[in-house]
């Protein structure tokens, strides 16, 4: 068969698109950038769903396409954004596979037309309609939860999943998640027996549970025991989804929160019936993810970025106000006395607080990193030839600074480049 699998570099795209070339399907598959990893049996098309609304010639329909998967959506704040692209534009790219006369499986949400509160799951809805009134042969899935490598919200539970005292948004709401892998057998058995008529179909898990009871399935898998969870107070969490919908947190905002605090559950049998295929239990599935360090590396490098971005304020605060006059007294037995000593100790702090704010800004941080591995091997340079007595400080003050350049090498190369990002 040959498929047009639109959103193939996101989450659920890039496992779709393994799952669909191993299994012997020719794919078109497209990105924003119209290039991806090379996989036989795959060409690769640049879409952008929003441009075929303005510009009809962007996107050549590929020749001899059988069937259109729309993997495309995004979790974001932006409620405009989310209209444009999951419903808007999205039944635009309907309106092209009905003119192509192919069928159309739409990668949905559980809760899309329940939940019109929730711009994600309303958007999603919007297109489902779109599509089932089309007269397409169409099916429309919709997944709970889905974990795996990759995901946001999959790399977010792996990040919460090494602390033993994990806070949560609410540990009250059921779910029924599933893994990757699931998902990806759910569409092959729906390629193989397709139904014959449109309809929706939920995709869920077999086991109803908690996020804490998901969070110990993968610390479970990790090594770990169980850990203890705690609710956030109401208040809070409200206050801090206030904040991420006018910052732009993904993790938490209005969405989210919401998405927390309610059940999400469906049937399993409509699936089973349509196609004949049913998920497996979750910790069945986590054989190869999570993987132990890598969520230790994920748990730890936001809190060494909070740490090192203190120090370097921290630092310059010092030196700026109580810690001026000691400044003054170690540039002095440097031998830098007077206006150039203040000038000296103003211009390092200054450094340090600028240094500090990089470090905040994503398309800062890996400058701001590599100028503080330098700035650090100066500073010891300097202290090493003209006040060697302070290597000898009872507090090791000097030879901690190791420690830091150690902690900012290691951000470094896990912080990625704009041209590794995935697109």
């Amino acid at each position: 068969m040959r498929i047009l699998l639109v959103g193939a570099s996101g989450f659920i795209g890039r496992h779709l698109l393994t799952a669909l070339a191993q299994a012997g399907h020719a794919v078109a598959a497209t990105s924003r950038q119209g290039t991806g990893p090379a996989i036989p049996g795959v060409e690769w098309r640049r879409l952008d769903l929003g441009e075929p609304l303005t510009n009809p010639d962007s996107f050549i329909w590929p020749d001899a396409i059988d069937l259109l998967i729309n993997a495309a959506g995004q979790l974001s704040t932006d409620t405009d954004a989310l209209y444009r692209l999951q419903s808007t534009a999205t039944c635009a790219l309907f309106d092209l596979a009905r003119q192509h006369g192919v069928r159309v499986l739409q990668i949905s949400a559980l809760g899309a037309g329940e939940q019109p509160d929730i711009p994600f799951l309303a958007s999603k809805a919007e297109a489902d309609r779109h599509l089932l009134q089309s007269g397409l042969p169409a099916v429309v899935l919709r997944p709970s939860l889905v974990i795996g490598p990759g995901g946001t919200s999959s790399q977010w539970l792996q990040r919460l999943s090494p602390l033993p005292l994990v806070p949560l948004l609410d540990n009250h709401a059921r779910l029924q998640p599933l893994h990757i892998d699931d998902l990806c057998g759910a569409v092959l058995a729906l390629l193989r027996q397709w139904p014959e008529q449109p309809l929706v179909l939920p995709l869920v898990g077999p086991q109803v549970m908690t996020q804490g009871q998901l969070l110990d399935h993968l610390r479970h898998a990790q090594g770990w025991a169980p850990a203890r969870y705690w609710s956030l107070p109401l208040p809070l969490t409200r206050l801090g989804a206030w904040l991420g919908q006018h910052l732009g947190w993904t993790a938490l905002n209005p969405q989210t929160l919401n998405l927390a605090r309610r059940n999400n559950l469906a049937s399993p049998e409509p699936l089973a019936a349509a196609c004949g295929y049913r998920s497996a239990p979750v910790n069945s599935r986590l054989q190869q993810w999570p993987q132990r360090a890598q969520s230790i590396t994920s748990t730890l490098q936001p809190l060494v970025l909070a740490v090192l971005v203190l120090i370097w304020l921290g630092t310059a605060f010092v030196c700026l106000g109580p810690g001026f006059d000691w400044g003054l007294r170690i540039m002095a037995e440097a031998g830098v006395e007077g206006w150039l000593a203040r000038l000296a100790v103003t211009a390092g702090a200054l450094l340090d607080a600028l240094l500090g704010i990089g470090l905040l800004l994503g398309r800062w941080r890996r400058g701001a990193l590599r100028a503080q591995i330098v700035l650090m091997f100066g500073y010891s340079l300097i202290i090493t030839l003209l006040l060697p007595h302070y290597w000898f400080d009872p507090f090791l003050a000097v030879g901690k600074n190791a420690a830091v350049l150690l902690l900012s090498l290691w951000l470094l190369w896990l912080t990625p480049s704009p041209q590794e990002k995935p697109g």
